[in-house]
């Protein structure tokens, strides 16, 4: 039965999908350091009043190892994930992407069993298999074309977003039964932005957030931004809390159907048998990796 908490996580699906396709939009217009940096300024000016009006601004409780486990996650789940997953757009598009996001689950899995020493079971082994069988499905190309355009590449950005959005979740994890969720949200921004600002000086390209606002990409941008970078989070965050976090992470996987769909409409992206098929077959490891049952 569909509750608050499950319609919830189906919008942040939708939500993030949409997102997708206007950052797919907005590729075609600018850098992906230049959108990157666009979109954590924006989601770290807009996180100031939501924290104000949510948790306030006095921090919780931490020891200095918790601010620097947040502060990686963010480097890793916010910084380099979305910098990878922006360069698989522009290379493969927003279908091809958005399956490959099917990845999440399995990379879950596989970083818990070594960092928090949780257990695989066979439903888990047998939906990994799926769900890399569906990838690769996917990413078939014939010779030629490879050869012309190889896919392979935006395939390998986009499995090192997943992995590095995966690795930024289950690091805090330990640490987040305590702490307000906006907080995490906010210091995790924090780290993302640091590190964005760090990486660019380091490669002598511009500070400046405003260098991806021009042409007609912007509007995309921002649209995308708020959407997929802000308000998605905080249907997430909902989500989680009025449903069982299994039955969540389920439904936000849904958001690789939606992007492929959305793609196929919207960016006039190839749709075929091979495609409906590696996504179909995908979608039934999520579903297996993530079963309730023991």
């Amino acid at each position: 039965m569909f509750g608050l908490g499950e319609i919830l996580s189906l919008l942040c699906a939708l939500l993030w999908a949409i997102a997708v396709i206007c950052y797919r939009k907005a590729g075609e217009h600018s850098s992906v350091s230049a959108m990157n940096l666009f979109k954590i300024v924006l989601t770290f000016v807009l996180m100031i009043p939501t924290l104000y009006f949510t948790d306030g601004f006095v921090p919780p409780e931490l020891s200095g190892e918790d601010w620097m486990i947040l502060l990686i996650s963010g480097f890793f789940g916010i910084m380099l994930a979305d910098m990878f997953y922006l360069r698989a757009l522009q290379l493969i598009g927003a279908g091809l992407t958005g399956i490959t996001g099917s990845l999440y689950s399995p990379f879950v899995v596989f970083i818990s069993f070594f960092y928090l020493s949780e257990r695989l079971n066979g439903w888990q082994i047998m939906g990994m298999i799926l769900v890399m069988l569906g990838v690769a499905i996917i990413s078939l190309r014939k010779k030629s074309l490879a050869i012309a355009h190889p896919p392979v590449i935006g395939f390998v950005f986009a499995a090192m977003a997943v992995f590095c959005t995966a690795l930024g979740i289950v690091i805090v994890k330990p640490i987040t039964t305590e702490l307000p969720f906006f907080w995490i949200i906010f210091i995790r921004t924090v780290g993302g932005l640091v590190s964005m600002l760090v990486f660019n000086a380091l490669l002598n390209r511009s500070l400046n957030p405003l260098n991806a606002w021009h042409g007609h990409g912007r509007w995309w941008l921002l649209f995308g931004a708020f959407l997929g970078q802000y308000l998605s989070t905080m249907v997430w965050v909902a989500g989680y809390k009025y449903t069982d976090a299994s039955v969540a992470s389920i439904l936000n996987e849904t958001a690789a159907v939606f992007i492929f769909i959305l793609g196929w409409l919207f960016l006039k992206e190839d749709m075929n048998t091979r495609k409906l098929t590696g996504a179909l077959v995908s979608v039934a490891g999520v579903l297996l990796v993530l079963q309730m049952a023991g």
